[in-house]
């Protein structure tokens, strides 16, 4: 196995991450997600909500697709019967699908791993498929979040073993040394990585933003990862301007606002309805959701959640994240099915439609995609307001969110969006870059590699399939 990277996914692509770092005795695979937003990337991917993968065959569909890596003895033998090789072969021939796509096959004595940076669909939706023989690092507060979302049934669970990292700690794979660096992103555990070899180190951001609530980690990361040879960031934001390859963050009239500008917004929005507020929002973005429910509390209503955002409440509390007790001001929907193993609601006040019927003023509702018919059982009308932050639909370019307005319009609700992305936006990036000073940066998680704005560093744009040495030079 050649030392340096391999770009298996990810590299023109918003999301969908998946690199290879090999040393001499290491090897070490980040991330493991696939490119399923269609508000993102509709033109590159076969499988996304619109048609997602078969329950009963979904690894073979990611393989065959294209959307997961062709690494060998990566992934469970018990949903992978055969090897990588065998069940593409067919779409590997010159002139199919999968002709260019590299195939990593085994290297006997070996030790291999898998980083996670964080639990987003498209950095880790492939993890229930890895081996057992694999093992999986997270950050410590990402470990305990990905037990909790498993816990809720929000996560399929996985077979690999998965390791929490605290911050500033190492694991060795081979001769890699991994370290964990936590980054501030819209959901919590997020974390890069600082990869040292005996040729050289690599440090990778996973996705991360300067206007969130905790602008130190990434001036930490920065001091940490100063003078690698090669800097891995994403460039969500880099664009050619072409349509359909914007990062769609929200409606032309919003502009992206920092975290603590959108409680501010909503504040508002909820202080000023003269009836009933509707919202939804990232259900892993637990800062927030925290912070919707203390507005509703303070403008004397009681936040309604979902039966799924409940049960993730209820773990995420048991697992030791702050801020999601549900005992008061918090309420779930009565005609919600919640499974007893997942979520305890016995104790939980049970709301109905007709309840914010009665008294709209009483209640802030979260509504998911199937939950909006229930704006018809509550009479849902002028005088109400639905405030969209982030999540799905994932912008004016997701075929969803015409849906979306069309509800909103049809029954004479106030629709309003304020965003706050979890993205760099690209004078930040222009700052990491500037306060890392690598050898060479290379953008990756974006539509437009080569429109990456101007630094001082020189800029590498991969592509799948290449493969890099750790001096920053395409082998």
């Amino acid at each position: 196995m050649t030392a340096g990277l391999t770009f298996l996914g990810g590299t023109n692509t918003v999301g969908g991450v998946q690199i290879l770092v090999s040393g001499r005795t290491g090897r070490l695979v980040f991330d493991l997600g696939v490119v399923g937003n269609p508000a993102i990337v509709r033109h590159a991917t076969l499988f996304n909500p619109l048609l997602p993968a078969r329950d009963h065959s979904a690894l073979l569909d990611y393989l065959r697709a294209g959307m997961a890596p062709l690494v060998e003895n990566l992934y469970d033998p018990a949903q992978l019967q055969t090897s990588v090789s065998a069940v593409t072969e067919r779409l590997r021939a010159t002139g199919f699908l999968l002709a260019d796509f590299p195939l990593i096959g085994d290297t006997d004595g070996d030790d291999i791993c898998v980083f996670i940076s964080h639990l987003h669909e498209d950095h880790m939706l492939l993890l229930p498929f890895v081996s057992p023989d694999v093992p999986v690092l997270m950050s410590e507060s990402g470990a305990r979040l990905h037990e909790a979302l498993v816990m809720a049934g929000a996560v399929a669970p996985t077979v690999a073993t998965v390791t929490g990292v605290a911050a500033g700690s190492s694991r060795q794979v081979g001769d890699l040394t991994v370290e964990v660096i936590e980054v501030d992103h819209d959901v919590p555990g997020a974390a890069g990585i600082l990869i040292r070899t005996p040729d050289g180190c690599v440090a990778y951001t996973g996705d991360w933003r300067l206007h969130g609530r905790h602008p130190d980690l990434m001036k930490t990361f920065a001091e940490k990862c100063a003078g690698v040879d090669i800097l891995l960031t994403e460039a969500s934001t880099a664009t050619s301007g072409l349509s359909g390859v914007v990062m769609p963050a929200a409606p032309p009239t919003v502009q992206n606002v920092t975290e603590r500008d959108v409680g501010e917004a909503f504040d508002a929005f909820v202080a000023t309805a003269r009836r009933g507020v509707y919202c939804s929002f990232h259900e892993r973005n637990l800062e927030r959701q925290s912070e919707i429910r203390d507005i509703a509390v303070s403008n004397k209503r009681t936040l309604v959640l979902s039966a799924r955002s409940y049960a993730i409440w209820q773990r995420a509390a048991a697992a030791g994240f702050s801020g999601l007790d549900v005992s008061s001001g918090v309420a779930v929907w009565a005609d919600d099915r919640i499974n007893a193993e997942r979520v305890d609601a016995r104790d939980a006040a049970a709301v109905t439609p007709s309840d914010v019927a009665d008294d709209p003023q009483a209640f802030v509702c979260e509504l998911r995609r199937w939950d909006r018919p229930r704006l018809l059982d509550m009479a849902a009308g002028p005088g109400d307001i639905y405030v969209h932050m982030n999540g799905y639909p994932h912008g004016p370019a997701d075929p969803g969110w015409q849906v979306l307005e069309t509800w909103t319009k049809e029954l004479g609700i106030r629709f309003e969006a304020v965003s706050s992305h979890g993205h760099a936006l690209l004078h930040d990036l222009q700052w990491l870059v500037e306060a890392v000073h690598p050898k060479v940066v290379v953008p990756v998680h974006t539509n437009a590699p080569d429109h990456f704005p101007a630094t001082s560093v020189p800029v590498r744009s991969a592509r799948r399939g290449d493969v890099m040495s750790f001096s920053g030079a395409l082998m």
